[in-house]
């Protein structure tokens, strides 16, 4: 048994180090906090994997079991601060260190941790714990398959310890040697096939979010946080193909009325806080499905999926109104900065194509009539409100 015993030793601790050393390559990329949890996981693992064959020397106890085991619960309480923190929940440093702290307390303290199956017990419960903490924690992230994946990881580890620590309290009954020496060695082989799976898990994770957020650089507009264009296209395609008669979805399309003159007289700096303050305004206002975007220069566009052209008339004054009063502090020789609106929805329109062509019309109206207001296409209107600065046409 010791000769197999030192053999996995010796296996994890390469997988520790390997993991770890991935992990930290990682961190130094991405800066990812999550990430140097982890590292430091599998660091306390090496460290805990190293010390614990120390047990057959005499005297050498304090480390070989009682250093070991802490670092052991250190490293999986690590694993559960990253996790956490990778879904953007707030860490505790006290409670990561606590089960380490419990086992410290108890292997010095209480007289029971002379005894093998009480040592074992009581590590295992705490161990139990921390992955059950640990896949609450996992399960923020159960939508995606890696997220599920680790949640299954966790949940096995914690019915694992679970049954462990009940076979070592000996409720079932006494334990022989050669049972301690099967049940010490599944332990090892358990820890080593998790450590390997727990840690591709985590490097997959990491990668995801990476490129994840590759994505979202590449689909956002850097001035504004608005999506860009090529976002827009792609969105706006998938809201196109779920819209029915039965969900009918509406497009605004903004211009931004005197920005140029503004801009040009005085300066970028001024032009591209016209553009921010537009931008917060409508994002403040947005809800879940609808897609904003910066399609160029002063231009941009909002679907709204589910709502028709009469809401998404109202909803376009609102907009307007709020803009037009956030302006007044910039409005310089006697030129305001406004937002002229044109609308379009799919009950009038046969193609993505054609509602953008629709809106575009809509725009070009409503600047063509005065500018600071609302227009909807197509061309047979109803005026339904007349704004102070502007007029809202229903289709």
């Amino acid at each position: 048994m010791i000769g197999n015993a030192q053999f996995i030793f010796l296996l994890g601790m390469g997988t520790f180090v390997i993991a770890g050393t991935a992990l930290f390559y990682e961190w130094r990329r991405s800066r990812d906090p999550a990430a140097a949890w982890w590292s430091f996981a599998f660091l306390a693992c090496t460290i805990a994997a190293g010390t614990f064959p120390l047990r057959q020397f005499d005297g050498l106890d304090v480390v070989s079991i009682g250093l070991a085991n802490a670092m052991f619960l250190l490293s999986y309480s690590a694993i559960c601060a990253g996790i956490w923190k990778y879904y953007g929940r707030r860490v505790n440093g006290a409670v990561v260190v606590a089960p380490s702290v419990l086992w410290l307390l108890f292997w010095s303290l209480c007289p029971l941790a002379s005894d093998f199956d009480m040592r074992v017990a009581v590590g295992s419960f705490l161990a139990a714990v921390v992955s059950l903490v640990t896949a609450r924690g996992a399960l923020f992230g159960k939508a995606r398959m890696l997220g599920r994946a680790l949640v299954l990881l966790m949940a096995f580890r914690t019915g694992f310890f679970a049954v462990r620590a009940i076979w070592a309290s000996t409720i079932l009954g006494p334990i022989s040697d050669a049972e301690r020496a099967i049940g010490f060695e599944i332990v090892l082989v358990e820890g080593l096939w998790s450590s390997v799976i727990s840690g591709y898990l985590l490097l997959a994770l990491l990668r995801e979010n990476r490129e994840r957020l590759l994505v979202k650089l590449s689909e956002t507009d850097y001035l504004t946080g608005a999506d860009n264009r090529r976002a827009f296209q792609l969105k706006a395609e998938a809201a196109w193909q779920n819209s029915s008669d039965r969900r009918e979805t509406t497009l605004l399309m903004f211009d931004l009325d005197n920005f140029k003159h503004i801009n040009d007289a005085h300066g970028h700096a001024f032009g591209d806080g016209v553009l921010k303050d537009f931008a917060a305004i409508v994002s403040a206002r947005v809800c879940a499905g609808d897609v904003f975007a910066r399609l160029g220069g002063e231009e941009f566009a909002l679907l709204l999926p589910g709502r028709d052209a009469a809401a998404g008339a109202r909803f376009a004054e609102t907009l307007r109104a709020d803009f037009a009063e956030a302006m007044l502090a910039r409005t310089v020789d006697k030129v305001r900065v406004t937002v002229s609106i044109g609308i379009a929805s799919t009950r009038h329109a046969t193609s993505l194509d054609r509602l953008l062509g629709i809106a575009d019309e809509a725009l070009y109206r409503a600047k063509a009539n005065g500018r600071n207001r609302i227009e909807c296409g197509p061309c047979s209107q109803k005026v339904v409100a007349a704004p102070a600065y502007g007029t809202a046409i229903a289709c």
